[in-house]
């Protein structure tokens, strides 16, 4: 028995009759998709869907819990219980339903990445303005929380929530609107996304600058995007006292990435940048991880130790505990070194935060490539990099977004 059919209600015996589905406060009919159970049928706007039955299977799932994000397990157990599909089965059945609802003219399922799919049927707010779009109390509200969600790391919450905006009836601020699909790792969007002016893209290509691999040196591209203040103000702040430091190490300039981190200290310090203190004293663990003196190393590991234990802010934890892993290592603590990694990871893929991710295995190969080059962790890293890059695109776009960012910073050299 399909799992939909557990949760169906009494079937629908005219065809076209439509599936009384969620409804949005003030009657509004949502619903666009007909269902015809007995014969396991949908319509769409008047036009026949041909389905096969676990197509109609998930597509009746998805359609009875509109605008919820399902992940691929969840999607196995609830339309294929007791069996064992493999998870491109869900991806498959996917992007066939995707083909023929456009076909219709029906809603789309969209991919909320790092977390799964959902069927995008958003309400029509009650007249020409909904109430909350136009409460300013609201849309402060709702942004707040995802400021919060953002402070504490839990890139998985501010993604499922930013795709039930139009059915909770607000707009995510201009920042947040470009955060989303920095925080799905979307490179492409950044690359070819021409709707955002590339002022307001530059920092993010920047980002994503920053974890690809490249074999020329990348300090310089950021420390030119600096003298041309090429980006936003706060932008701008953060390259030059916190990001650009990895860079620094990354490329042996030790003393150049202990100075910027001083200055961050003393920065957030005098402006009050509360959500900076964690991330430098880790980007400091990494700078003197790449120096090489375990004894500083050891130091300063305790330090972030310290701050994180009074704000365990998911995203830096998982950073963190990849870098305390590669210490251990290093020190000859194999196995408790791994088992650290091995959480840190498992933290990472709970954030959501694929940039970090990112960045944080960067790192970790790094520091182990530096101090034991060739060794079996290092390479084993190493490969799960390249796979992450693979997985989200970037080995595909990096030649592209060097040059789109070498070709904004031209054009605006030249309009100086």
């Amino acid at each position: 028995m399909a799992a939909w059919e557990k949760r169906r209600g009494p079937r629908v015996s005219v065809r076209r009759t439509r599936h009384s589905g969620p409804e949005p406060e003030g009657g509004t009919d949502v619903a666009v998709i007909s269902f015809d159970d007995e014969r396991m049928e949908a319509a769409c706007g008047g036009r026949d869907m041909k389905l096969l039955a676990k197509e109609y299977a998930l597509l009746r799932f998805l359609h009875d819990n509109v605008n919820r994000v399902f992940s691929r397990d969840q999607l196995l157990d609830r339309v294929w219980p007791g069996e064992y599909p493999v998870d491109r089965t869900v991806d498959d059945h996917v992007y066939r339903l995707r083909k023929k609802l456009k076909a219709a003219g029906g809603p789309s399922i969209e991919t909320i990445r790092g977390i799964g799919y959902s069927l995008a049927l958003s309400p029509s707010p009650v007249g020409a303005d909904a109430l909350s779009l136009r409460d300013p109390a609201v849309q402060e509200a709702m942004n707040g929380i995802f400021a919060r969600y953002h402070r504490l790391g839990q890139g998985r919450a501010l993604l499922a929530l930013a795709a039930q905006r139009e059915s909770l009836g607000f707009e995510l601020d201009a920042f947040y609107a470009l955060y989303v699909h920095f925080v799905e790792g979307d490179l492409r969007w950044f690359v070819t996304h021409e709707a955002a002016p590339i002022r307001e893209r530059i920092y993010w290509l920047l980002l994503f600058y920053l974890v690809v691999d490249t074999p020329e040196p990348k300090s310089a591209v950021c420390e030119r995007a600096l003298r041309l203040r090429a980006l936003p103000p706060e932008g701008h702040r953060e390259m030059e006292i916190l990001n650009i430091a990895d860079l620094y190490a990354e490329e042996g300039r030790i003393g150049e990435a202990l100075s910027t981190l001083d200055t961050a200290r003393r920065v957030s310090r005098e402006q009050a940048l509360d959500g900076f203190v964690v991330p430098i004293e880790i980007s400091a663990l990494y700078v003197r991880l790449m120096q090489g003196d375990p004894a500083l190393a050891e130091r300063q590991s305790a330090e972030a130790a310290r701050l994180l234990e009074r704000e365990p802010y998911l995203r830096e934890l998982a950073g963190y505990r990849l870098l305390e892993g590669a210490r251990l290592l290093l020190a000859g603590s194999a196995a408790a070194g791994e088992a650290l990694i091995r959480e840190g990871l498992d933290t990472l893929a709970r954030s959501g935060f694929v940039p970090h991710r990112l960045l944080a295995l960067r790192r970790l190969v790094g520091v182990l490539d530096r101090h034991a080059p060739g060794g079996d962790a290092g390479r084993r890293y190493a490969k799960q990099l390249q796979a992450e890059y693979a997985k989200f695109g970037l080995d595909e776009w990096q030649d592209r977004l060097g040059e789109r960012i070498l070709d904004y910073l031209d054009r605006l050299e030249e309009s100086l």
